[in-house]
């Protein structure tokens, strides 16, 4: 299924803060990024790196935008000290594209996903793509409402009489944002729902809330993030709201293609977190009170708990 996954939005989260307060700037990004986690017997290293450009007006009301344009691509390799399961290498690979543009009321959306045993294997079942068009129907200061079509790539389990793989999928696009002075919340729906939202968003205490769904087969497949924050300066401070602490829960998923046996593998887990963000740089910590390994979207093994240490940061270049 096409999806941004959830590193990518904390990335929009971080970019979005770039931004400042510029109605119209131009930068190149160096996102980059280093994930420990200790489960179990298993030590699991996932180092990022990548490229990003974002271009146009940021941080104005939605009816003042005429033109932004977001795109990055981000190399993310999972590395386990053992095979962790079966038929399952020690080295996977994960890269993410998106290019996500608007101009005046329209919308367009590019997306390239490869989760794999390489970096490029190859094969339907190695990738999802996607690209769309939406037409801003409601654009209102504190309201926005985008509604278009998308063609996503990709084995969906559908096939010809033939047998063949049909590889084509018609999907839709909607996205609904609302800013406000105590909420605001951003809903997009391609080939399931994500819904953000921010409770107090212009306070020092306030709540986030990430969510997400690519498969429905269980209530583990609800992909979330749940933080209080308390922010040390407030939006008006001549250092800007850049500093705060978050405590909160989590359950994240990662799924590869294994090409060796054509079979699919997912790592879930459910945390306990602490958070550091300065902005540019986060750090984020917790412990891992539930994981388990599925293959083919059946859960083959429970590997208990653990811990985990995250880093995340982005370097501007040719901001102003």
């Amino acid at each position: 299924m096409l999806k941004v996954i959830f590193s990518v939005l904390i990335f929009s989260f971080i970019t979005f803060n770039v931004a400042g307060q510029n109605k119209d700037d131009s930068f190149f990004l160096i996102p980059f990024g280093y994930n420990f986690m200790r489960i179990g017997d298993q030590t699991i290293h996932q180092p990022a790196i990548g490229a990003g450009f974002l271009s146009g007006e940021q941080n104005l009301p939605f009816n003042e935008i005429d033109r932004r344009v977001l795109a990055f691509a981000l190399y993310q390799p999972l590395i386990f000290n053992t095979e962790p399961y079966s038929d399952v290498p020690e080295h996977l690979h994960q890269i993410d594209t998106l290019i996500d543009g608007q101009i005046n009321r329209h919308q367009l959306l590019f997306i390239f996903k490869s989760s794999s045993d390489e970096p490029i294997a190859g094969g339907l079942g190695t990738f999802q793509a996607g690209i769309g068009w939406g037409y801003e129907f409601i654009r209102r200061p504190q309201v926005s409402l985008i509604f278009g079509a998308a063609l996503g790539v990709s084995d969906f389990d559908l096939s010809l009489p033939s047998g063949a793989v049909w590889p084509l999928l018609p999907l839709p696009l909607v996205r609904f944002k609302v800013n406000t002075e105590w909420f605001s919340s951003s809903f997009d729906f391609l080939t399931g729902p994500n819904l953000s939202f921010t409770i107090a968003p212009k306070e020092k205490i306030r709540f986030t809330a990430d969510m997400r769904m690519d498969n429905y087969r269980s209530v583990n497949d609800l992909i979330y993030e749940y933080i209080l924050w308390y922010r040390f300066f407030g939006i008006d401070h001549r250092l800007g709201d850049f500093t705060g602490i978050g405590f909160g829960v989590k359950n994240d998923s990662m799924d590869f293609f294994i090409s060796r046996n054509s079979a699919k593998f997912e790592l879930q887990q459910s945390s306990v977190v602490a958070v550091i963000d300065l902005s540019l740089f986060k750090i984020e910590s917790g412990w891992i009170y539930s994981s388990r390994y599925l293959t083919d979207g059946k859960e083959a093994a429970s590997t208990g708990s653990g811990f985990f240490v995250s880093v995340q940061g982005i370097i501007p270049i040719g901001k102003k």
